[in-house]
This record gives C-alpha cells, structure tokens and sequence, in this order.
C-alpha cells in the first residue's frame, strides 16, 4: 500500500488543493500514512449512529461492486482481456481509478469443498490472492457466499453437488414441479439432462418449487449435519481471512430463500423466515467463525421478500460487531429505494446494528432503469448508505471492453470514505460534480477525514471550501484522495461543513 500514500509533489499539491495553511502540518499529515501505512482495519459498528467505524474510531463508507462466478472454476479469471470478465491486476487498477473502495468476492462452497470435508486449498488460495491484489489497489473485500437457487440440481448454483439428493422428494414432485406439471429428466447423479432445459424456466421463481424449497429445509433444520457444514465452510474461510487487513466482513449467505414454504406457508409472511429459519443458521455460521476470529463483521441477510426485518437479534446478539446486508430490486421490493433504505434504518434502530446495501440494479437499460439508477444514488447519500453495485462484469461493453459512460459516472461519484468524527450529511451533485459533506468533528481522533474525488470526475483539479475557516488542514493523499486533518486548535466537537466543486 505504500504506492497509494506516496505524497504529491509540493508543486502539485498546491496546485490541486490551494495553499496549506502551515508548511510544518504537510510534513505532519506525511509522517501520519508513513507511520499508518496501508489499510485501515475494519472492526466495529457504533451502535448509536448505526454505522461501521475502523480502528481509529472513523465512520466508514463504501462505494463498491460485486464479483462473482457463478459455474466451475467458480473464480474470475486473472487475465484481464476485454470483453471477458475477469479479476486481476488490471480490474483493480480499474475500479480503484473509478474511485471505489469495496468489492463483493464471491468464495463460492462449490469450488471450496468439491468432496464432502475436503477443502479444494487450490481454490481458496486463488480467492486469497484475488483478496490481495484488491489490498495493495486500495480496496476492501466483502468475504461473501454466494448462491442462487442453491444447486446445480435446481438449475442454480452456491452449494456443492453433494448437498442435494434426487430423493428427497417424490419423483413426481421433483425440480421445477409446480413451474411445470412434468418434472425435468435429470441423470444419475440428478442434474438435469440436457442441462439446456434451466432456460425454460424463470430462475426467480424456481424458488416456489417443491424441491428447491425442501433443500433449503434441510440446510435449516440440519438435517444430515448439512447446517454443521455450511458452519464449518464459515470456519474455514475465518482461519483463511482472520488476519486479512482489508476484510471488511463475512456475509453469510446471498439471499437466502425463506425455506420449505409447501411444508410452512407461513414462511412466505415477509418476516417470519428471518426469526423462524435464518436466524438459527446464521448463529450455527456465527458460532464457528467466532472460534477462530473475534474480530471481523459478520453481514448477514434476510429473506428477499422482507418490507421490515422478522429477526430478533444479529448473529450472536452482537450489533457492534455484525451488519444487516440487503439488497433493492424492483421487483421484489415493491415501493421506491427511498421507502427499503427507510425501513432498514428502522430495522438497524430495532436491531442496535448497521446496514449496507450489497446489491442493487448497476447495468444497462432503458431510460426508466437510468433514472432509477440515477435515484439511487442519491437516495444512499441522503441517507448516508453505503452501496455495492450487481456487477462488475456489467459496467464493460462486451464488443468495445471500455466501460459504459452511463455506468461510469456513477461508480466514479465522491463520497467520504473516511469521516473523523460524526456525519451529519454528505451529497454529491452530477451536474456540477459538487461534492458536500456536513459532520461533527470528534477532537479525540487523530486520523483524517478522506474523500474520495476519482480523476475522472475532477480532470482539471477541483477547489475547496471549509467552515469554519480553518478547522480542517488539507493534504492530497494520491490521486484520487483529499485527506482532511481536524485542526489541533480545535478542542471540542465542532460542526464542519467541505464543500469540493470540479473546476
């Protein structure tokens, strides 16, 4: 990391941020990243302004996207060439020069544990070095399980072929039963044949089918030791990731469906599922974790239909070191982003905890997904939440390999990833691209406040102006970050407003 902290030139700096307002703190703000190198670890949530806060005790936000592989190798490919999806050297690069400072890593079960208690170590240490790479580029890693309709035998994938089996339900019965009176021929192992046939079926509403709604049963109820291994799965990537500077958490599980709702129809109730089925599963998970690292934010999910969360408590009661991860589509949230972002501040007040939006709509469509993408952005930051797009592989044009413009703009937005103190408010306005952040200083952190300005929407520098004058001293951290040191004059908690304006 310490490319990224290597100061500016003096000339530079003047140029970018104005006069410093002494020549002494620019060697102080130095000497700081040189005695706190790399990245800042990521402990805690405060439970009384319900957002996450690292080391120095900063509240923290992310701008990020998600990256995930969905079928053997269940990795993204280290070579970058346009047109293909990939995660190495030259993906990173790329979405730290958009500006962003989180991503989503899918560390799929199925490529980690091919045989039932035997750990692909292969697998895990491609994951570890794409964690990496992501580390020395300045950006965080959200350890994420990911799954969508569970099993290749349901037509999806997450789990590994050895979790489901064809007779658990009646063969009149099997996958996708009810979507379709005929149940899909599969073959001895009982994937379907041909494998062709998943495209005649709606994949979000393979979930009302009988036997993907049992499978997810079992997983809950442990049946056949299969929560214990979901559990162990969870332990493993722990004693992986325990020391890793730039794991900002483990999330549990990708929208984890509500259960077997032919057996319980209840489960359907939005809410119900959350405290009846997740809830125990995420403290089998949370338990194993816990044996072999204390430390790291456990994020977990709801079920998908949720309008306010059902659960009780966080995995292991523990609001200070958990998040609530959701997600926003239009379907199957029925109202606007504004009315889900409300509803899980309600649940992080009830809950005592965090929430950050780990997926919503980031590709292209037609001009009414625009605007809602557009809605979106400034729904988070007028609600000061942080975000992870769905996906990364979308913000390419598959014939050009250059990002789409549409696209771009939006990821490469200006947020504060690191506030010393308090946020009160921070907006950022396309048109203009004016970035404004409102917040209270706490005298007793000695770290800066940081925002991100990503070059590509600054091009020709910015200016900068603070209330009260003087309050804060500038320092041009790289390229793309103003850190922004509360001045030792100041002794008690003092509102500060930054407002940067492009030039």
């Amino acid at each position: 990391m310490a490319m990224l902290f290597t100061p500016i030139a003096a000339a530079s700096l003047l140029a970018v941020v104005g006069t410093q307002p002494t020549g002494v703190f620019a060697q102080d703000a130095e000497g700081w990243y040189k005695a706190h190198p790399g990245m800042s670890r990521i402990k805690d949530v405060n439970q009384d302004t319900h957002q996450i806060v690292d080391e120095f005790g900063r509240t923290r936000f992310f701008h990020g996207t998600n990256v995930v592989m969905k079928e053997p190798p269940w990795h993204r490919p280290l070579e970058w060439v346009p047109g293909v999806s990939s995660f190495g050297e030259q993906d990173v690069q790329n979405l730290h020069d958009l500006g962003l400072n989180i991503v989503r890593l899918g560390h799929s079960w199925a490529g980690a544990e091919p045989v039932r208690g035997e750990y692909n170590q292969t697998f895990l240490d491609i994951m570890k070095k794409q964690t990496k790479m992501a580390e020395d580029h300045g950006l965080y890693v959200l350890v994420d399980v990911h799954q969508d309709c569970l099993a290749r035998q349901f037509c999806g994938n997450g789990v590994p072929d050895w979790f489901a089996k064809k007779d658990w339900v009646s063969s009149g019965k099997m996958y996708p039963f009810p979507l379709k009176t005929t149940p899909f021929p599969v073959d001895e192992n009982g994937f379907r044949s041909p494998q062709s046939l998943c495209g005649s079926v709606d994949w979000a509403l393979s979930y009302t089918s009988v036997a993907l709604g049992n499978a997810f049963g079992r997983l809950y109820n442990n049946y056949d030791g299969l929560g214990d291994a979901f559990a162990a799965y969870w332990k493993k990537l722990a004693s992986e990731y325990g020391k890793t500077t730039n794991v900002v958490g483990y999330n549990l599980l990708n929208e984890p469906w509500v259960g077997d709702t032919w057996a319980d129809p209840t489960l359907l109730v939005p809410g119900v599922a959350d405290h009846k089925v997740l809830e125990g599963l995420w403290n089998r998970a949370a338990k194993q974790i816990r044996t072999v690292d204390n430390d790291t934010l456990i994020w977990f999910e709801g079920a998908t239909l949720d309008v306010l969360s059902g659960f009780n408590n966080v995995p292991l009661g523990d609001g200070s070191k958990s998040v609530h991860s959701f997600h926003y589509y239009n379907p199957p949230q029925l109202g606007s982003i504004s009315t889900t972002l409300s509803n899980r501040h309600k649940d992080n007040e009830r809950l005592r905890t965090a929430g950050v939006l780990t997926e919503l709509t980031f590709w292209m469509g037609d001009e009414k997904q625009m605007q809602g993408l557009a809605d979106a952005m400034s729904a988070t930051d007028a609600n000061m939440v942080s975000w992870i797009g769905w996906a990364y592989e979308n913000l390419y044009n598959g014939t050009s390999g250059q990002p789409y413009p549409e696209l771009a703009k939006h990821y490469s937005r200006s947020y504060p990833a690191a506030v010393a103190g308090t946020p009160k408010s921070f907006s950022f306005a396309d048109s203009s691209a004016t970035f404004k952040l409102q917040f209270t200083s706490d005298p007793n952190i000695q770290a800066p406040t940081e925002i991100i300005l990503p070059p590509s929407t600054f091009p020709n520098g910015y200016s900068v102006q603070v209330s009260p004058d003087g309050s804060v001293l500038q320092y041009a951290v790289d390229k793309r970050t103003l850190a922004f040191f509360t001045s030792t004059s100041i002794k008690n908690a003092t509102d500060i407003t930054i407002t940067i304006t492009r030039k």
